[in-house]
């Protein structure tokens, strides 16, 4: 039960729609759709392409690099540890130089353009014993903010049919699969464990049909893109307790908040995020659109224009410090954050849906009055 993880006092803060979460202010898109085996990730991709041309966008797919292996002859099961910690290093290297290169394409071009990646770096760790996969970014000098929160906008989880639809699983049409309906399900929970953290994630169940499943996939993407204007209903609730560490598998981060001057009755703030002394920087800008509703443009920033737009700090609002713990639970994706200043103690849990009638997990609310909480 949901109250076993936090313990809420039944205040529901706000519940708030926004248009348009997260659009980027750069016309480049680059959004993971990844999964266990048999998602939909192939009928996703075409669907996703199709519907993007049709509003002016240039796609560009970038292949799954395990299966352009396995099609090329490269054994893909029945290794060593060694052999196979050697095999994820070479995907992980081939799956970024293929991203950088559909991106130096996609940047040559003009107009609005979008580069779905048929899975991510992180999909790596997944196939890979935790300790290997810290030596390998050890050993490389990377970290799991620059793979994870750099390279992508968002990342859409397809969950495997081997749960929930287990009548439509099969490894035929795919020469990489082999997984057996028990490996699959452990391999899509490993998958899912590998992107918490990121600020964009989604997964998408098999609780409805599978043109349901597609069409709620699309849904997200649309989000991504801005088209058409989509809505996203966020909710925020004030935790009474969760358990420190969380009984469940989830990813912590931390984040320095400030808000800006501004003078058209827009809310503008620079973000700082990140884990182990490795961070990246947003500026976020949000707009009234509508009664309950905002639009909100996000855009990736350097660390030197931060410090610049820091200096366009409001002086009436103070740096908001908060630890954030990432994790998922019934299939939905939650960030818990404990304030360190300048309310130390506070903790709010939040939830973002599709729409304002779906349905949340159980829990202890006893549907006290909204009110709007200023983040």
């Amino acid at each position: 039960m949901f109250p076993e993880l936090c313990s809420l006092p039944g205040a529901l803060l706000h519940s708030r729609r926004t248009s348009g979460i997260p659009r980027s202010m750069d016309p480049l898109h680059r959004i993971v759709l990844t999964g266990g085996p048999c998602g939909g990730k192939t009928t996703l991709l075409a669907a996703v392409r199709e519907r993007l041309a049709s509003h002016g966008f240039r796609v560009y797919l970038v292949p799954e690099v395990a299966t352009l292996l396995a099609l090329g002859g490269v054994p893909l099961g029945g290794n060593t540890p060694e052999q196979l910690a050697l095999l994820e290093a070479s995907i992980l290297q081939a799956q970024m130089a293929l991203e950088d290169a559909f991106r130096s394409a996609a940047a040559a071009g003009t107009g609005p353009a979008v580069i779905l990646c048929d899975r991510g770096t992180m999909d790596v760790s997944a196939y890979l014993p935790p300790a290997t996969w810290q030596a390998l970014l050890k050993q490389r000098g990377w970290s799991a903010v620059e793979l994870r929160d750099s390279r992508y906008e968002a990342v859409i989880h397809l969950v495997t049919a081997a749960d929930g639809a287990e009548a439509f699983y099969g490894t035929a049409n795919n020469a990489a699969r082999w997984e057996t309906p028990e490996q699959a399900r452990a391999l899509d929970q490993r998958l899912r464990d590998a992107w918490l953290g990121h600020p964009h994630f989604r997964v998408v169940d098999n609780s409805s049909d599978f043109a349901g499943k597609i069409r709620r996939a699309l849904q997200a993407v649309s989000r991504v893109t801005g088209i058409p204007e989509p809505v996203e209903v966020e909710r925020k609730y004030l935790v009474r307790h969760c358990p420190e560490p969380l009984p469940v598998p989830h990813e912590e981060v931390e984040i320095d908040q400030d808000y800006l001057q501004t003078s058209d009755g827009s809310e503008a703030r620079v973000r700082r995020r990140g884990q182990h002394g490795v961070y990246l920087y947003t500026h976020t800008v949000k707009k009234p659109l509508a009664a309950g509703q905002r639009i909100e443009i996000e855009r990736p920033i350097s660390g030197r224009e931060y410090a610049e737009l820091l200096r366009l700090k409001d002086p009436q609002r103070r740096t908001i410090r908060k630890r954030r713990s990432c994790f998922l639970w019934q299939g939905l994706y939650f960030e818990l954050d404990r304030f360190l200043e300048p309310r130390a103690g506070l903790e709010l849990l939040e939830i973002e849906l599709d729409d304002e009638a779906a349905p949340i997990p159980p829990t202890a609310l006893a549907g006290d009055r909204a009110r709007r909480d200023r983040r």
